[in-house]
C-alpha cells in the first residue's frame, strides 16, 4: 500500500494506491489555480508495470460564472479605462471587475446652441450602438414647439432638463414622435443650451456593424486612445473607431474604407506611431494628425504586393511587424515608405511544407522565448529570430496561445483542453501529454566530398549529454544497404528523485559523454545516419558527432 498527497496552493490532492513493485509520483506545480471541482489525471510510473489514477481536485473557492449564453466562436478582447471589453461577432459586452454585462452606449449631443425651430451646431455623431441621442437647445422663452435633429423616434420614454430641472413626459410636455417635435405647455425660459431632450430612434443595422467586427487594436498615434475594429463580414473592407478613451461609443461617421471591398481587412499591427491595416494582399498606413484641431486618421497605400491571409499571425517582433502572407511569413521593417523592399520573406527554410497546410487563415501565433511560433492543423513552425532558423513541432493542436509569468500555454479546440509547455528542467519536461516525443536528428547524405570513390566508414562517434533519463537509438544507411539499427544506448545521470535501480548509471557529471560505435561499411559511395528517441519521460541531447572513415578505390 502506498499512500501520497500532494499540495500546490490552493489544490490538495490525495491517492492511494496498491502495489507489488516500485511506484514513483510527482505533482505538477502550475501558476494557474483551480476554481471547480475537477477529476485530476495523475500519471504513475510503476516497476513492473505501470497503473492509471485519478484524483478529485477541490478548489480553495468557487468557481464564479460571470457571464452565459455566449456564443459558441471565438472571441476578442481588450483592455481600457480599466474594463475589459469583448466582442465575438454577435455580442459586445464588458466586464469591470465585479460583474460582466453588454456595453451601455454612450448617448451623444447631436446638437448644440440649437433654437427651437431647428438649426445650432453640430457637436457629435449619433453612436452606432445605441439608439438615444441628445439635443441642447437655447430657448428664447416664447417658443413652445421643439424640433429634434431626427424624426422617427422610438416609443422609449423621451426625457428633458430645463435649467436643469427634470421635466415629465404627459405632464410637462408631449411628443410628435413621427415629427421627431417636443411641445412644453409652458414655454421653457430663455437661455443658452438649458433645454436639453433626450430622444431614441433605432437605427436597423447600426449596433451589428460593431459587434460583427471580429478583432481590434487600441491606437491614436503616440497613445492609444481609441479602439479601432474589423472584420465585419457584412463590411469587410470597412473599419470603425471609438470615442476617446471611450469604447461605449462608435461615432457614424467614424469609419474607414480601406481599399477594394473584394478584399478584406485581416488585421492590424503597429509600428512605431504608425498604423498598419493588413488586407490579404497588401498593406496599408494609418497616422494620427490634428486638423483645425479636430483628430484625423489619414490613410495611405504601404505595400500592394504582400499582405496577411491569417489575423492571428500578425506579431511584433522586435517592433516589427510580422503575418502569414499567401507566399509564406514577411517581416515589415518599415512603414512609413510605400515600397515593396519594406516586406521581407523569412519563411523560405519551411515554406514547402508551410504552404501545402490547408485553411492556413486559421493559424494563430505568439512570441515566446525569442521565437515567433505559427501553429496550424497541429503543426507549429518555430522561427528562432536570434539565429535565423526555423524548425518544425508536431502534435500541438492550438487554438490559441497565451503566456503567463514565463510560462506559454496553449488552448486546444479539438480536446477542449488547456496545455502547457514545461522548460527541460521539468521532471516530466519530456512528455508529450503522456505519451513519448518522438526526437530525432538526420545527418545529410555524405559523399564525403569525393562521389566518384568508394569509401570504408569504420566507427560513428557520438557526444551525448547526460540526462535523468536518456536514450537514443542509433540508424545507418547507404548506397548499398537500407536503414539498419546499429546501437542502441543510454546515457543516464544519477537523480536520487527519480532513483530506478533498473536502470542505475554511475554517471555524476552533467559533461557530454563520448560514445563510439564501431561499424565495418565497405565499398560505399555514400552514407547517412540517425539518431532517435521515442520513449515517454526521455531526452536526447546530441552535442556533436563525427565519423571516421576511409578512401577506397575508384568506382569502375
Amino acid at each position: 500500500m502506498a499512500s501520497y498527497t500532494g499540495t500546490t496552493n490552493p489544490i490538495t490532492v490525495t491517492a492511494t494506491m496498491t502495489a507489488n513493485g516500485k511506484l514513483s509520483m510527482y505533482a505538477d506545480v502550475s501558476p494557474i489555480q483551480a476554481t471547480a471541482q475537477m477529476t485530476a489525471k495523475i500519471r504513475a510510473t510503476m516497476k513492473p508495470s505501470p497503473i492509471t489514477a485519478t484524483a478529485t481536485v477541490q478548489p480553495a473557492k468557487s468557481l464564479k460564472a460571470i457571464w452565459s449564453g455566449l456564443q459558441d466562436s471565438l472571441m476578442d478582447a481588450f483592455v481600457l479605462g480599466g474594463k475589459m471589453y469583448f466582442l465575438n461577432g454577435r455580442d459586445y459586452f464588458c466586464y469591470d471587475g465585479v460583474q460582466c454585462s453588454q456595453v451601455t452606449p454612450y448617448i451623444p449631443t447631436l446638437s448644440i446652441s440649437k433654437l427651437p425651430a431647428g438649426g445650432g451646431t453640430l457637436y457629435e455623431d449619433f453612436n452606432l450602438l445605441g439608439a438615444g441621442f441628445k439635443d441642447s437647445f437655447s430657448s428664447d422663452g416664447v417658443a413652445k414647439d421643439y424640433y429634434l435633429s431626427l424624426g422617427g423616434l422610438d416609443a422609449t420614454t423621451v426625457t428633458c432638463t430645463v435649467d436643469g430641472v427634470e421635466k415629465v413626459e404627459g405632464t410637462d410636455f408631449t411628443v410628435d414622435r413621427i415629427a421627431g417635435k417636443v411641445t412644453f405647455t409652458t414655454a421653457p425660459a430663455e437661455g443658452t443650451n438649458n433645454v436639453i431632450i433626450t430622444a431614441y430612434k433605432t437605427q436597423p443595422g447600426f449596433p451589428e456593424r460593431i459587434k460583427k467586427c471580429r478583432f481590434n487594436v487600441l491606437f491614436g498615434g503616440t497613445n492609444d486612445t481609441r479602439v479601432f475594429v474589423s472584420g465585419n463580414p457584412d463590411f469587410p473592407n470597412q473599419m470603425w473607431r471609438s470615442g476617446l478613451y471611450d469604447p461605449t461609443y462608435f461615432p457614424e461617421n467614424g469609419f474607414y474604407r480601406v481599399g477594394s471591398d473584394r478584399e478584406p481587412i485581416t488585421g492590424f499591427s503597429k509600428q512605431y506611431d504608425f498604423l498598419v491595416i493588413e488586407k490579404e494582399s497588401s498593406k496599408g498606413n494609418m497616422q494620427y494628425e490634428l486638423v483645425n484641431g479636430e483628430p484625423s486618421f489619414p490613410i495611405k497605400p504601404l505595400n500592394d504586393r504582400t499582405g496577411t491571409i491569417a489575423t492571428r499571425s500578425i506579431q511584433i517582433i522586435e517592433n516589427n511587424p510580422v503575418s502569414l502572407a499567401r507566399t509564406g511569413v514577411h517581416i515589415l521593417s518599415q512603414s512609413n515608405v510605400r515600397d515593396e523592399r519594406n516586406i521581407q520573406h523569412i519563411s523560405s527554410q519551411v515554406d514547402p511544407r508551410l504552404l501545402e497546410e490547408p485553411n492556413l487563415k486559421d493559424a494563430v501565433s505568439v512570441d515566446f522565448d525569442r521565437k515567433y511560433w505559427l501553429a496550424v492543423n497541429g503543426n507549429v513552425y518555430v522561427y528562432d529570430y536570434d539565429i535565423n532558423q526555423w524548425y518544425i513541432y508536431d502534435n500541438i493542436h492550438a487554438s490559441f496561445f497565451h503566456e503567463f509569468e514565463g510560462v506559454l500555454y496553449f488552448g486546444s479546440s479539438q480536446e477542449g483542453l488547456l496545455y502547457r509547455f514545461k522548460d527541460e528542467e521539468h521532471i516530466s519536461a519530456y512528455t508529450d501529454d503522456g505519451e513519448a516525443i518522438r526526437a530525432y536528428w538526420q545527418s545529410k547524405l555524405f559523399d564525403f566530398g569525393m562521389p566518384e570513390y568508394r569509401k570504408l566508414v569504420q566507427g560513428i562517434f557520438l557526444n551525448v549529454k547526460p540526462n535523468v533519463h536518456t536514450s537514443f537509438k542509433l540508424y545507418a544507411r547507404t548506397d548499398r544497404k537500407g536503414e539498419e539499427l546499429l546501437l542502441t544506448s543510454r546515457m543516464d545521470q544519477v537523480n536520487f528523485f527519480t532513483f530506478d535501480f533498473t536502470r542505475f548509471s554511475f554517471v555524476t557529471s552533467d559533461m557530454p559523454q563520448e560514445i563510439k560505435k564501431k561499424v565495418k561499411m565497405k565499398k560505399i559511395t555514400h552514407f547517412q545516419f540517425k539518431l532517435e528517441n521515442d520513449v515517454v519521460d526521455e531526452s536526447l541531447g546530441i552535442m556533436g558527432t563525427s565519423i571516421k572513415y576511409n578512401i577506397q578505390s575508384e568506382i569502375k
